[in-house]
């Protein structure tokens, strides 16, 4: 009779987080290339049905930041759920936080200012910005208003913070995640300012800060939160400029 035989199964591997890859990443981005490719030739076809829109096509620009955040949106969905069958915002870590909403945006409102003097210390100059064109009616400026507090720092955390450095955090490390991924949102950002330095140092260490709560608290609501103070601070700026006492 021979003795029985002793099977040890091996302990299950812990799921990989993030469980997405740069496979995953080259997707999204390819999709969001060519969801902008799609939008561009949307607003080409309307200047040419709609004569007024060729000589200003600022009523255009509020529609395409919305498109373009339904179309962030859509690439995660063809990521997570129809590929891994995950829900997309937990997924990006949508996750409960003890940090209380009111600290949160106070701390972004802090960060603004803090990142304001800095701007000064520096020199930054003054350049024109597609900001200036969009706000150029009241009911445009509060449109862009609810857009920079809400919508906009939702969809820039999912992208940077709930994808990209998570992906970036587990190859390289937390540090080098939340740096490279703060180097990105500055550069991406760029643009917007006549790629001035100065501007792009700025939104990259404001999104380092951002990285840094996320990583800290393994969650993207608190960094979304402080982004929407952030920005916030920006937008009351702006209306002081356009409404305040001195015009």
């Amino acid at each position: 009779m021979q003795p029985e035989e002793i099977v040890v199964e091996e302990p299950a591997a812990p799921p990989r987080e993030p469980f997405w890859g740069y496979s995953d990443l080259a997707l999204v981005l390819g999709l969001l290339v060519a969801s902008v490719a799609l939008i561009v030739l949307v607003c080409g076809v309307l200047a040419f049905a709609v004569p007024a829109l060729r000589d200003d096509p600022t009523p255009l620009l509020l529609p395409m930041q919305f498109a373009l955040y339904l179309f962030i949106y859509l690439c995660f969905f063809v990521v997570f759920k129809l590929r891994y069958g995950k829900p997309v915002f937990a997924s990006l870590g949508w996750r409960r936080t003890s940090i209380h909403p009111l600290v949160l945006a106070g701390g972004g409102a802090a960060l603004a200012l803090a990142i304001s003097a800095l701007a000064a210390a520096i020199h930054t100059p003054k350049v024109k910005s597609p900001i200036d064109e969009i706000t150029k009616t009241p009911l445009s400026l509060a449109i862009f208003a609810v857009m920079a507090v809400t919508i906009a720092p939702l969809f820039e955390e999912l992208l940077f913070r709930g994808f990209i450095q998570p992906l970036l955090s587990r190859s390289l490390g937390v540090t080098a995640g939340v740096v490279l991924t703060a180097a990105l949102f500055g550069a991406l950002h760029a643009p917007e300012y006549s790629w001035a330095w100065q501007y792009a140092l700025a939104v990259t260490i404001a999104g380092a800060v951002f990285g840094w709560i996320r990583a800290r608290t393994q969650s993207i609501i608190p960094s979304t939160i402080m982004h929407g103070g952030y920005n916030l601070v920006f937008i009351v700026a702006l209306l002081f400029m356009k409404y305040g006492p001195h015009k």
